[in-house]
């Protein structure tokens, strides 16, 4: 344990640049070590009766809190507290760098080429084993109980896979997540679901996506849209002034609302702002806004050069929207919302009618998004192309993720009811859907970016038009129809939702993809009309 705090270290100093390698908990448990070896005899040797005795060992509890934390509170094992992980979070936001070890050789050859250093020739492995922690230790009751005394450290290590500057889960799986087109920024839920969150969460929880230009395949050919950009660019350093008000504005005349968000932000006078529920394609939106225009540096939901007059807490409360939009936007002209977490103040608290706010958030399949990977659900359920039926059960069952947009978006949590979910939360859901600017559907995102650019009056790159979804459906991802029907039915209430919400989604990417185009209606197949935009309870979206 440090003999002073890491804390006291000036890690902003200009003069210094920090990283630190992060590694899960269970695996660092299991490395071996001269006295674990004469504590409790070789791995491949030891006894359930030694096993035990090693899991109820107290010199590596919660090892990395207890030396990232002033107080060592993760001693504490299983009975560490919220506050305690919150002190491993404010530290590790304050180094330059985050790497994880599963990538380790990947990630000093992206740190290289950040530092613009010659990028080393190494060979392409993984920092950890091929066999599980669990298949190590060969005992699910000690397996669960080393969880349970360490749960902290686990909950700290997958939260900052969101900060490393290598995204390891993407190349293990050697592929990209479909709706992102690019490596995910990695997912926080599965872990934060279990713990109540009852704090402020900080702008700066989540990494800053690295994009390189020859590598992205969504953005390129910037060019075309420079002189606009850079026209929007100057825009948002100007102080907010000759501000559009809305003092004989209707709040329930959305159609009012959103012309008069609109014409202010295109006068440099309100605030872009991406609701990202984890997995909905945030890592592309951001990647598109910092081309177009000033965004907080670390995947435009915060960073170092987040301004000091601006609370870094979300959501916000009704009466500081307007104040904080405002203030923003004489830095940026986008940020993020990121949810992997259930907010800790409802969302339908935020003043989304504020003239100074123009809010966004982009749907997704919830089975699509139930099947997104992530080192948790790798770690949890294996690998998907070698599941198990076995696991597949296990994964439908598992509640981490069930109803995942409502519980996010509606006051009470109510899609954690799964099946049981009401048709009252249904209609929480979409009364706070209606209450955004906009809506895009992730099927068509790219399409969606482009209508948003002609909507607020600048110009993208050039985008290659490539559908959200993958060519395999979920059911034959899935494989076995029953387990698939189980998890539709306890996500019914999200698909529900989704269905709904294309009614309202700003391009109509069923149109787009059956290629129907109506010229004789200015192609209102494909954009949806204002009318849509007013659809009340009477389109119940019971379309499944």
């Amino acid at each position: 344990i440090p003999p002073t705090p890491l804390k006291e270290v000036k890690w902003e100093s200009p003069n210094l640049v920090s990283f630190i390698v992060m590694k899960d908990p269970i695996d660092r448990r299991l490395s071996g070590d001269a006295t674990t070896s004469k504590l409790f005899g070789e791995e491949a040797d030891r006894t359930e009766e030694q096993w035990e005795a090693f899991a109820k060992y107290d010199g590596s509890i919660n090892f990395m809190l207890t030396r990232l934390t002033p107080d060592h509170c993760g001693e504490e094992g299983e009975n560490a507290t919220i506050a305690c992980l919150e002190h491993g979070k404010e530290l590790l936001r304050r180094f330059t760098f985050i790497l994880d070890i599963q990538c380790l050789e990947e990630g000093l050859e992206a740190l290289a080429n950040e530092l613009g250093l010659p990028i080393p020739d190494v060979k392409k492995g993984r920092g950890r084993t091929s066999m599980s922690a669990r298949e190590r230790i060969g005992n699910d009751d000690i397996y669960d109980f080393i969880v349970g005394r360490n749960r902290l450290d686990l909950e700290l290590y997958e939260w900052s896979k969101s900060l490393s500057l290598v995204d390891c889960s993407a190349l293990d799986e050697g592929d990209f997540d479909d709706d992102l087109n690019v490596a995910d920024a990695g997912d926080v839920d599965q872990f934060s679901d279990a713990i109540n969150y009852n704090y402020t969460l900080n702008a700066t929880d989540y990494s800053d996506d690295k994009f390189d230009a020859e590598d992205d395949s969504v953005f390129n050919n910037q060019s075309d849209s420079k002189s606009t950009n850079e026209e929007l660019g100057s825009e948002i350093s100007l102080a907010s002034n000759n501000i559009t008000n809305q003092d004989n504005i209707n709040i329930d005349d959305r159609e009012s609302i959103r012309a008069l968000q609109i014409e202010n932000y295109k006068k440099g006078n309100a605030l872009l702002l991406n609701i990202h529920i984890t997995h909905h394609a945030g890592t592309t939106f951001c990647a598109a806004m910092k081309q177009i225009g000033n965004t907080p540096s670390n995947a435009c939901n915060g960073g170092d050069d987040w301004p000091e007059t601006v609370p870094r807490h979300r959501p916000w409360e009704y009466d500081e929207t307007d104040r904080n939009a405002i203030e923003l936007r004489k830095v940026y002209h986008f940020i993020s919302w990121e949810f992997g977490i259930i907010p800790p103040i409802p969302l339908e608290n935020v003043n989304w009618e504020s003239p100074h706010l123009v809010s966004v958030i982009v749907m997704k399949d919830p089975i699509d998004r139930r099947l997104s990977g992530d080192g948790t659900i790798l770690k949890m359920f294996g690998k998907e192309k070698y599941r198990s039926e076995e696991q597949w059960w296990e994964f439908a069952e598992y509640d981490g993720s069930i109803n995942f947009m409502l519980t996010r978006l509606t006051p009470d949590h109510c899609g954690e009811d799964g099946e049981n979910a009401t048709d009252t939360c249904l209609e929480q859901g979409k009364d706070l859907l209606r209450r955004f600017t906009y809506i895009l559907d992730v099927r068509c995102i790219d399409e969606g970016l482009e209508a948003l650019a002609g909507e607020l009056g600048f110009s993208l790159p050039a985008v290659g038009k490539s559908s959200g979804k993958t060519s395999v459906t979920a059911r034959e991802r899935i494989g076995n129809d029953d387990i698939y029907d189980f998890i539709v039915e306890r996500n019914r209430r999200d698909l529900e939702l989704y269905e709904w919400s294309k009614s309202l989604s700003l391009v109509n990417c069923s149109a787009l993809e059956e290629e129907l185009f109506d010229d004789d209606d200015d192609n209102n197949d494909i954009i949806n009309n204002d009318d849509d935009f007013n659809d009340s309870a009477g389109n119940d979206g019971n379309v499944l």
